[in-house]
Parts: structure tokens; C-alpha cells; sequence
């Protein structure tokens, strides 16, 4: 014999229990959808979260990076502008302790024009060695020289000695480039290399001079294309790499998502259907005993 139950308290909870977890389910498929993201929030996917959170940190890092490996190869090109200036400021002094030599042909007059050049020449190349600077920081000056300790590049997303890179520029003041024989200096009016009674030993404090500023120069060029533009690169691919993995990680797959949302509309429905048939059950058993 079976029995017809009024007592459907029991049924009705765990019908409405079903109905609010299909309502939070249909929540998160709908936040999933209008955010395109996975995880929204830690209880989506701990694990991914942390590893999605660390990832995000590196491309940050890794941006950061890059923005101050641009900004080195910025500073390095000003620097080696000062130089390359002043490289022609010395060929072109080289030059006149070349014609100063031909003392059969110049006379004192033109000797002593060479030598007023050359005076402003090397007011020039100290006016440039004491004013090219990055931000207010001298750069030509002997500032960055490695007894100073040079310019420290942070080139990695870790700040560690092995993602530094430390660039010495040397003083090119007039007092400090030179050779053994003498330094530009003593090129100028009164000095010993001073036209008028020595061309040959200007000249040979020239040859030098000359070659120290093509040398720095160079030193430069190979920081910045095979140091700085390598570095950007790679750094530029690794966050491709990590942004890809992230997007993995967290973003939300649509198709899965819609039929996520379908299927919790379906369940919505039919719960609350369902829900409305428990309700009827004991209206419909007390009919039936009144009658």
C-alpha cells in the first residue's frame, strides 16, 4: 500500500538549494562572458591565479625592462653624438697641424691663423666634453669613467647582477686625451705641441687623440646593437610568450562558456518548474482529504 505524503519540506529545500546553485552558476557563466576572463576571482582556479598573477609580474618586469634598455641605448646615442662631433672638431685640427708643417710655403701670419683655430677648437671639445649630458648627468666628462664606476644598465626583469650591464665612458676633456708625448692641451697657445714650433708633435697628439674617440665610439656602437637592440628583442618576444600563457590561463573558452550559459538556463527553468510542482503537492493532498 502506498502512502501520499503531505510533509514535503524535505523535497522543497534540496529542489530550492538546486535552483540557487544553477542561479550562482548562471552568475559566474555570465560574468565569464561579459569580462572574457576564466578567473574572475581566486575561488575560480587557485592554482591558476597564482601562476596566472606571478606571469603578469614578469610581463610587467619584462616591460619595464625594456623601457629602460631604450632609454640606455638613448643616453649612449647622445653620448656617441658628443664624440662624433668632436672627432670632426680633431680632423679638422689635424689638418691645420698638417699645413703648419709646410713652413716653407705658410708664413707666421698663417701659422699663427692655424693656431687661433686650434685654440678654439679645443675650447670646443671641452665645451662639449663638460656639456653633453643625460638628464643633467654629464656624460663625456669623465663622470662615467671606470674609476667612477660607469653607468649601470638594469636590462632584465630580475634586479640581478646578471641582468646588468655596466657601459665606462671616458673624460675627453682636452686635459685627459692624448698620448704619452702630450695631451690636446698642449696643442694650445704656449703649450709645447703648439703650432708655430712643434707641427710634428700636434700632430702625433692628434693621431691619438683621434683614435681614442674612434675607439670609444665603437665601444658604444657595439654596446648598443649587439647588447641594447639584442636585449630589447628577446625581451620583446619573451612577453609574447608570457602574455600568450596568460591569456591560456585565464581567459575564458566562449564556446564552453555558451554552452555553459544554455545549460544553466535549461536547469534554471526547469528547477523552478519543478520547484512550483513540490509547492502543488500538499495543496493537493489537503484537497483530497477535505473532500
Amino acid at each position: 500500500m502506498s502512502i501520499l505524503s503531505i510533509n514535503s519540506i524535505s523535497n522543497n529545500l534540496k529542489a530550492v538549494q538546486q535552483v540557487q546553485q544553477t542561479q550562482a552558476d548562471l552568475a559566474d557563466t555570465i560574468t565569464q562572458l561579459s569580462t572574457g576572463l576564466r578567473i574572475n576571482s581566486a575561488k575560480d582556479d587557485p592554482a591558476g591565479l597564482i601562476a596566472q598573477e606571478l606571469l603578469r609580474a614578469e610581463i610587467v618586469a619584462s616591460n619595464a625592462a625594456v623601457k629602460n634598455t631604450r632609454m640606455a641605448s638613448a643616453m649612449l646615442k647622445v653620448a656617441e653624438s658628443g664624440l662624433g662631433e668632436i672627432s670632426n672638431l680633431l680632423n679638422d685640427a689635424k689638418g691645420l697641424a698638417v699645413e703648419a708643417a709646410n713652413s716653407g710655403v705658410m708664413s707666421s701670419e698663417m701659422i699663427a691663423a692655424n693656431q687661433t683655430q686650434v685654440n678654439q677648437i679645443l675650447n670646443s671639445v671641452n665645451r662639449i666634453a663638460g656639456t653633453t649630458n643625460w638628464l643633467g648627468k654629464p656624460l663625456l666628462d669623465g663622470s662615467l669613467s671606470a674609476e667612477n664606476g660607469g653607468a649601470t644598465f638594469q636590462l632584465g626583469p630580475d634586479v640581478v647582477q646578471s641582468q646588468q650591464v655596466t657601459e665606462t665612458i671616458e673624460s675627453v676633456l682636452a686635459t685627459q686625451v692624448g698620448n704619452n708625448n702630450g695631451k690636446l692641451n698642449d696643442l694650445a697657445s704656449g703649450g709645447k705641441a703648439e703650432l708655430a714650433f712643434n707641427p710634428a708633435l700636434a700632430s702625433n697628439i692628434l693621431d691619438s687623440a683621434i683614435l681614442q674617440i674612434a675607439t670609444q665610439r665603437g665601444e658604444l656602437g657595439t654596446t648598443q646593437k649587439y647588447t641594447l637592440d639584442s636585449n630589447i628583442s628577446a625581451l620583446e618576444s619573451a612577453i609574447v610568450q608570457l602574455t600568450g600563457t596568460v591569456s591560456q590561463i585565464g581567459d575564458a573558452d566562449f564556446a564552453v562558456v555558451a554552452s555553459e550559459l544554455a545549460r544553466n538556463q535549461i536547469l534554471l527553468g526547469t528547477g523552478i518548474k519543478a520547484l512550483g510542482i513540490i509547492n502543488q503537492t500538499p495543496q493537493y493532498a489537503a484537497s483530497l482529504i477535505s473532500n
